[in-house]
């Protein structure tokens, strides 16, 4: 798919198929992700692909939000591992986990399929939930899935500024 198709054409995907999403495209996806790039490529991304049955049963009782997706990537990093700006103290991780969710949400629409960012959850509870190491945050989840046949973006998905209003020349 052109570039500018896929991302006119991605949108929040709430209704999902009852179909599985095949590996080889669930690895693609992935691999969008690995290719992102990362402050001074540090890379302190952790994906966690949660399909089985049980992963999928914990994470729908954490957060409506997961809207019966049959995948649902758990994009967290190691905040220690990330690279943090010196001049600001801030850490890029948030930043970082922010591309590689945008990469792997292109990629999943270039493939055919829908997904949705959810940052909407308690974190503390998906820690708990799949024994999170130390060190390792979740910063959002994907939601991945082919769309429902009554799926169709949010009117507001529509609502976009003019650039005048987004841009400043200097």
């Amino acid at each position: 798919m052109e570039f500018l198709k896929v991302i006119q054409s991605r949108f929040s995907v709430r209704t999902y198929a009852e179909r599985m999403v095949e590996e080889d495209k669930i690895q693609l996806i992935l691999e969008a992700g690995r290719l992102a790039p990362t402050a001074k490529n540090f890379q302190p991304q952790r994906i966690y692909v949660l399909k089985s049955p049980n992963a999928l049963a914990k994470v729908r009782a954490i957060t409506k939000s997961a809207y019966n997706a049959p995948v649902v990537l758990m994009v967290c990093a190691e905040d220690k591992a990330a690279w943090v700006n010196p001049i600001t103290g801030r850490n890029a991780a948030q930043m970082d986990c922010s591309i590689i969710a945008t990469h792997m949400m292109l990629r999943a629409t270039d493939l055919g399929l829908g997904s949705v960012w959810v940052c909407w959850v308690d974190t503390e509870a998906l820690k708990t939930a799949f024994s999170l190491p130390q060190g390792i945050e979740p910063y959002c989840l994907l939601p991945i899935g082919y769309p429902g046949l009554d799926c169709v973006p949010n009117p507001r998905h529509f609502e976009r500024k003019p650039l005048s209003e987004v841009l400043t020349e200097l």
